[in-house]
């Protein structure tokens, strides 16, 4: 076997070896399983945090009792100010109670629902309005016939300071023109037509 065989065997068993090695075997080590030694000291530790959570909870609970009660304190000279006597203990007053509620109906006691109307018999519905002739409409009601009048002599009255506004305007106007007069250009040279 030759040198070069020998090197090409070499190189194929320490891949081969390598891919088994990373493909064959789980990721990562499987754990040893506890003892039960590990397994009651693990137990212990729990009910150790336990404990713990429990006590530092009693003392939240305290400091909560004693900042209230600090609260409380703080608050009683108000029930003692004259304004306000009508709070006595609170310093905001005690909350109005609330209102009774009506006592519930007994079975069968409740309130009847409404009647239905009776249906009309065939041929009684109310008769419709008569139509009024033609050329003939009803008369307005008193209060849209003065409305009209009232927006008629609106508009004769706008209409009229319209007019004296349009007057005075033409006024101002031809009094500007006269004042201040356009100039004129009667002696600019006439262009020659001819020569275009």
């Amino acid at each position: 076997m030759t040198k070069l065989h020998l090197a090409s065997v070499i190189a194929l068993a320490a891949a081969s070896t390598t891919a088994s090695a990373w493909y064959a075997l789980p990721p990562y080590a499987v754990a040893p399983a506890m003892t039960p030694e590990q397994q009651l000291e693990v137990v212990e530790q729990q009910k150790a945090m336990m404990e713990q959570q429990a006590k530092a909870f009693e003392q939240a609970m305290e400091a909560q009792r004693q900042f209230a009660e600090q609260q409380a304190d703080y608050f009683k000279p108000f029930a003692q100010n004259p304004e306000t006597l009508g709070f006595p203990g609170h310093p905001y007053g005690a909350a109005p109670a609330f209102p009774e509620m009506p006592p519930m109906p007994e079975l069968g006691q409740y309130p009847a629902f409404p009647e239905m109307p009776e249906m009309p018999e065939f041929g009684q519905y109310p008769e419709m309005p008569k139509a009024p002739e033609f050329g003939k409409a009803p008369e307005l009601p008193a209060a849209v016939q003065k409305r009209i009048e009232e927006m008629d002599a609106y508009r004769a009255q706008a209409k009229q300071r319209m007019e004296e506004k349009r007057a005075a305007f033409k006024q101002m106007s031809e009094q500007r023109r006269a004042m201040h007069p356009a100039p004129r250009f009667d002696r600019a040279p006439a262009a020659d037509s001819s020569k275009g």
